[in-house]
């Protein structure tokens, strides 16, 4: 490859794994903002933040794809770009495995804190059963117990 093609497929590259880092940054942001929401009271507004994040997902698809050619014969690409470029593309890939390990790992514990909660109301929600259901026997035994008096029949 000569020194215009690396020239030209430079810039493509480049500016495609600086959006794929940017998007993942802003995907990082959710996932912290999710964090909050699940820690505190307010799972109500998960749904938001999951719209935000398939947005975001969606954006990452398409970048990924216009990234295809370059991973086909990535070893030639990369080496074809000269050192400086070579070097940023490196600092932007670390950077983006970093930030998705970060994302994948925070939502990993995501999963489990909000299957803990899960758990929690179900046992709140069975507790509240079982209370009914012994108020209930209650009720029904204090309709068919006797009462103590005398017949009052004749």
């Amino acid at each position: 490859m000569d020194a215009n093609g690396a020239t030209t497929q430079r810039r493509p590259l480049v500016q495609l794994l600086r959006e794929q880092s940017e998007l993942y940054s802003r995907l990082r942001e959710l996932s912290e903002r999710q964090r909050n929401l699940i820690s505190g009271d307010h799972p109500e507004l998960l749904l938001d933040i999951l719209r935000d994040r398939q947005t975001l997902v969606m954006s990452l698809a398409r970048i990924n794809e216009a990234l295809s050619p370059y991973r086909r014969d990535w070893e030639a690409v990369y080496s074809g770009l000269d050192t400086e470029t070579r070097a940023e593309v490196a600092d932007l890939l670390r950077d983006i495995n970093g930030t998705l390990q970060i994302i994948l790992r925070t939502d990993q514990e995501d999963g489990a804190l909000l299957a803990a909660r899960k758990q929690a109301v179900g046992r709140a929600i069975e507790s509240v059963n079982d209370a009914r259901s012994a108020n209930a026997a209650y009720a029904r035994g204090a309709y068919h117990r006797p009462t103590g008096g005398a017949d009052m029949r004749g």
